[in-house]
């Protein structure tokens, strides 16, 4: 049994665990509990720098997520979790049963609309095996899938296009570049998943986050290009073409900077409702217009953009 705060308090004073606290987006749900001063405490791997935490004098704890008996250990007296950490290298398993172990109920765990490509992919079932074994856990838990995640320098997708435009006036597209994106900010991700947290409603639901509306590739390149000032031309090469030539290095173990899933996936609409968590808990994403100005500011001042 969780044991309760010796002054009487309620569960409600307990901290709450944020296990991947110290990625990407993990960092911004830490700045959104802070902002609205919930109690918690971060949970890193055992070799994790702990720099950022301590700067901002969060209290910590360690344990490898795949050790469902270390991590069980590490979460007694926490009243809820926020798993942030991808659940994409299997560790969904020992994070339930770490759950039980220390007696928590409920749970958020933030997941990707990539379980929905048409690829046969070995994260995409991995991914899947894993929302599967949370559906099926008994927790009161509730399962975001973010679209593609930016907003900061710090992110892994769009600063990429942030850097290549700033740098170089051509772009190669594979494709026409009319599939459809819905990137979404990382500080609305953060937000989603610390409200859904705080709402009952959202107890064993699975949500989509998405940016406020779809835009195909094409867009996107206008829009970041803008918000660059800078013009560019694109290039546009034949997806198919493209791809049987990079599977083929790739079985000959030739690494090149694109591979060719990633091609594959530029080429399949990834435009997802977000309509339930709006109505839900009053999700309401930013514009990719606004948050691609925000990351090109970020960018042009050498800035990380966490607060």
């Amino acid at each position: 049994m969780i044991d309760l705060p010796k002054d009487g308090s309620s569960m409600d004073s307990l901290p709450i665990a944020v296990s991947g606290a110290n990625g990407f987006t993990g960092r911004f749900v830490c700045c959104e509990l802070l902002k609205r001063r919930i109690p918690f405490l971060a949970v890193l791997r055992p070799e994790a720098n702990p720099s950022w935490m301590l700067s901002k004098k969060i209290p910590l704890r360690f344990a490898d997520l795949n050790n469902a008996a270390q991590l069980g250990d590490q979460l007694v007296n926490c009243r809820a979790l926020l798993n942030v950490a991808s659940i994409g290298f299997g560790a969904a398993p020992s994070i339930v049963k770490a759950c039980k172990k220390a007696n928590i109920k409920r749970a958020v765990f933030v997941s990707t609309t990539s379980i929905f490509t048409q690829l046969n992919t070995n994260s995409k079932a991995i991914r899947k095996a894993a929302e599967e074994a949370i559906k099926c856990s008994g927790l009161d838990a509730t399962i975001m899938r973010p679209t593609m995640i930016y907003g900061t320098p710090g992110d892994r997708n769009m600063i990429k296009l942030v850097k290549w435009l700033d740098r170089w006036p051509i772009l190669p597209v594979f494709g026409k570049g009319d599939y459809l994106q819905q990137p979404v900010h990382v500080s609305d991700v953060a937000w989603a998943v610390v409200e859904a947290l705080n709402s009952a409603k959202t107890i064993n639901k699975q949500f989509s986050l998405t940016g406020a509306a779809p835009l195909t590739f094409n867009q996107i390149i206008n829009l970041t290009s803008q918000a660059l000032g800078r013009n560019v031309y694109r290039i546009h090469l034949p997806a198919k073409i493209f791809v049987t030539l990079i599977k083929k290095t790739e079985l000959l173990g030739i690494n090149l900077p694109i591979k060719a899933e990633q091609i594959e996936r530029l080429n399949e609409n990834k435009a997802f409702s977000h309509a339930d968590a709006s109505k839900c808990f009053g999700y309401s994403p930013m514009h990719f217009e606004e948050g691609i100005k925000q990351e090109v500011a970020l960018f042009r001042d050498g800035r990380d953009g966490v607060s």
